[in-house]
């Protein structure tokens, strides 16, 4: 992980809330494109038992931002009528995750960097923008 900091002239006065409305929106952002990221599922392969998706678990990712005045946070997830199949994406150090990552299949833990990356990468914008 790369820290970048920035300096800010603390003679001036900043626009805190602002700052907060810039960053949980940069957060809004980051959640839907997280929610797209991880519901953009390989084309389906295998055929052989019948089984056709149906598009349920596609349907199943939502995300959600909070905001108070010390913190942010983008929430991306599956609804609880769905969770228990996520868990074949998950990340999961077993067989299963073995097929999934050969097919191009994402999981919980690249939705993680994703976001970690893109919401790092807004952040250090805005900072550089109030800083200026």
């Amino acid at each position: 992980m790369v820290i970048k900091a920035t300096t800010i002239n603390t003679a001036r006065v900043i626009d805190t809330a602002g700052l907060r409305r810039e960053l949980k929106s940069a957060m809004v952002s980051t959640t839907a494109e997280g929610q797209r990221f991880i519901a953009n599922y390989p084309a389906q392969t295998l055929r052989k038992t019948g089984y056709r998706r149906t598009g349920t678990l596609k349907r199943s990712w939502s995300s959600k931002v909070t905001a108070t005045k010390t913190q942010i946070t983008g929430v991306v997830g599956s609804n609880d009528n769905i969770a228990p199949y996520n868990k074949f994406v998950q990340g999961k150090k077993g067989q299963q995750a073995k097929l999934f990552r050969s097919t191009a299949w994402r999981n919980i833990d690249d939705l993680r960097k994703n976001m970690e990356n893109d919401f790092r990468k807004r952040a250090e914008d805005i900072a550089e923008r109030f800083a200026a």
